[in-house]
C-alpha cells in the first residue's frame, strides 16, 4: 500500500483493490458483487420530558420541576450482501436482520412515566422480527429504495426528521462526502431545509476525514475515520407541537463517526447519534418572573460493529 498524507493525493493498493483520490476529487467506494459482511447493531431510543409546573400556594406561585425519561434498547445482527453491481459501480444490496433482543428502562414508576414507557414499547417491539431489506447504493454511499418499515417506528411528530435519519443511519455503510480524502481538514456547508411545520429553518453539514489515531492503529487493517455533523433549527409554526399560547423552538442535531477500511471504504464500525428537541415557552404566569418552559427530546444512539 502507498499513502500520501498530503491533501494532493491518496493511493491505496491492497488485495487487488485500488482507490485513487486525486486532488479535488471526491472519494468513492469499491463495491464487489458477492461480498458478504456481518455486523452487530445496537439501537437505543430515549424519550425525555423536562419542564416547570406552576403551583400556587396561598398568594404565591412557585415552579415545580418535572423530569421524566423512558428508554428502549434493541440489539440485532445484520448480514449484508452485495447482490450485483452496475457499469457505474453502484450496487444492489441485501440486508438480513435477525437475532433481536431488547431491554427497557425508565426514570421511575409513577403512572405518567409508565404510560410513556408502554407507548414506546408498543411502537417499537412489533418491529423486532427477522426481515430482509433490499436497496440501491451508489459508490458515494447514497441509498434509495427503502420504505418506512426499514427502521423501527418511534412515535415522532411531524416533521419526522429523526425517523428519516434512522432509515439511513441504521444501514451498515456510510454516506461519503463530496470532499477528497484529506486528513484532518474540516469543512462546513449550509443546507437548504424546509418543513411545513417549522418556519425560518436553517441547516448545515460539517465533516472531517481523520487519520492516524489510537483507534485506527488498533484496527486489523489500514483504516480511516469519517466524522459528520448535521444541524437543523427552526420555529414550530404548525402541527400538534405548536402551542396554543407562547412559542416553541425546534432543533435537530446528528453526529456520526464511521471507521472505514482504506482498501475499499467499506464500513468496519460506527457510532451515530441524533437528537430532536422542542422547547416550549408557555404564556406568562402571574407571580413568576419568567414564563414556564417545557423541553421534549427524542434521542437515538446507534453502535455498529463488524463481526469477523
Amino acid at each position: 500500500m502507498c499513502k500520501a498524507r498530503a491533501a494532493a493525493a491518496v493511493c491505496v493498493a491492497a488485495a487487488g483493490a485500488l482507490i485513487v483520490v486525486a486532488q479535488g476529487s471526491p472519494t468513492l467506494r469499491v463495491l464487489r458483487a458477492g461480498r458478504t459482511e456481518a455486523f452487530q447493531v445496537e439501537l437505543r431510543v430515549r424519550s425525555e420530558v423536562e419542564g416547570q409546573k406552576p403551583t400556587t400556594i396561598g398568594a404565591k406561585t412557585y415552579v415545580q420541576s418535572v423530569s421524566q425519561w423512558v428508554e428502549q434498547k434493541l440489539t440485532w445482527s445484520v448480514e449484508r450482501r452485495v447482490i450485483s453491481t452496475g457499469a457505474d459501480g453502484a450496487a444492489e444490496i441485501e440486508e438480513r436482520l435477525a437475532g433481536f433482543s431488547d431491554t427497557a428502562s425508565s426514570s421511575g414508576n409513577d403512572p405518567d412515566t409508565i404510560k410513556l414507557l408502554e407507548a414506546l414499547k408498543a411502537a417499537i417491539q412489533p418491529w423486532e422480527a427477522a426481515r430482509t431489506l433490499h436497496y440501491h447504493e451508489t459508490r458515494a454511499g447514497q441509498i434509495s429504495g427503502l420504505d418506512a418499515t426499514s427502521a423501527p417506528p418511534i412515535e415522532e411528530q411531524a416533521p419526522r426528521v429523526l425517523t428519516a435519519w434512522l432509515l439511513r443511519a441504521l444501514r451498515t455503510t456510510a454516506a461519503l462526502p463530496a470532499h477528497p480524502l484529506a486528513y484532518n481538514q474540516s469543512w462546513q456547508e449550509p443546507r437548504a431545509v424546509q418543513f411545513t411545520e417549522w418556519r425560518g429553518t436553517t441547516g448545515s453539514e460539517s465533516g472531517e476525514w481523520i487519520g492516524d489515531t489510537a483507534a485506527l492503529r488498533a484496527q486489523s487493517e489500514p483504516a480511516v475515520q469519517l466524522h459528520m455533523t448535521q444541524e437543523i433549527a427552526g420555529t414550530v409554526a404548525a402541527g400538534i407541537e405548536k402551542p396554543a399560547e407562547g412559542a416553541a423552538q425546534a432543533r435537530f442535531h446528528a453526529e456520526s463517526l464511521s471507521t472505514l477500511a482504506l482498501e475499499d471504504l467499506r464500513l468496519l464500525g460506527a457510532a451515530r447519534s441524533a437528537t430532536r428537541e422542542v422547547v416550549w415557552t408557555l404564556a406568562p404566569v402571574e407571580g413568576l418572573a419568567t414564563p414556564p418552559q417545557f423541553r421534549g427530546r427524542l434521542i437515538a444512539e446507534i453502535r455498529i460493529k463488524e463481526l469477523r
